[in-house]
């Protein structure tokens, strides 16, 4: 229900079916609907039109039903351009939270000569994002290999996973190790300097009944000057934040 939302000043919500926009901004919430940018999963509606040009990769293993798409596409550029994000603003979003933009650095890692140029044609893509559409929230979902590129064209940067790591083995979280928080620290500390307009958030994972240890989350990212939430894995209900 829209009143669950009550004292949160960022929503980001899946794009295609969700509560009253209207009502949650009404509460002073910023709105932003969901974008994937470097994957395309079956259930899109426009899945089998982006199958049928040809773009498809390969099926994300993690994420059954998800296909890698090559972001240098012309006609993927387009359709994200010309139609996903302004259907998404129609709907009375204020921005896009952007995903999988990882994708692209993983298809060139893979197959480096095959998908050269991935990164680029995602960095072109979000720049592109911004001069369309200057006045819409960007919101980032980590893409830590092309932050330093487009640190300035986006509003916020989300540290998914930052304190935490989920065990997709196991299906459950533990806390990640030192040295990759510390280097993650180093880099969006070095895209807040390129863009001190740059906001951090941090999206972590853990069961909500083990309430002393998001209380701990919560303490260890505020510490750090960011913006947390901890939320169970499924991201299906609002978990207010323990006191």
């Amino acid at each position: 229900a829209p009143e669950e939302f009550d004292g949160l000043d960022l929503v980001v919500l899946e794009s295609d079916k969700h509560p009253d926009i209207e009502a949650i901004a009404a509460k002073g919430a910023k709105v932003v609907g969901y974008l994937s940018v470097g994957e395309v999963h079956r259930t899109r509606a426009y899945h089998d039109e982006v199958r049928r040009e040809g773009i498809l990769v390969y099926e994300n293993p993690v994420w059954p039903g998800a296909f890698a798409v090559d972001v240098r596409d012309p006609r993927w550029r387009r359709r994200v351009l010309d139609e996903l994000i302004p259907s998404i603003l129609a709907r009375g979003f204020s921005g896009v939270f952007l995903d999988t933009v990882d994708t692209a650095t993983d298809l060139e890692r893979r197959e480096s000569g095959k998908y050269a140029g991935a990164s680029l044609a995602t960095i072109d893509l979000l720049k592109a994002m911004r001069a369309r559409f200057p006045g819409i929230a960007i919101v980032l979902n980590r893409g830590y290999d092309i932050l330093p590129a487009v640190a300035a064209h986006v509003d916020m940067v989300l540290a998914e996973s930052f304190v935490t790591a989920w065990d997709f083995d196991n299906k459950r979280p533990r806390l990640a190790p030192e040295g990759q928080k510390r280097a993650e620290i180093s880099l969006l500390e070095e895209a807040r300097r390129s863009n001190p307009k740059l906001r951090v958030l941090v999206l972590e994972y853990w069961p909500p009944e083990d309430r002393a240890q998001l209380v701990r989350l919560y303490a260890q990212v505020r510490a750090l000057g960011y913006a947390p939430y901890v939320a169970s894995v499924e991201l299906d209900r609002v978990l207010p934040e323990p006191r």
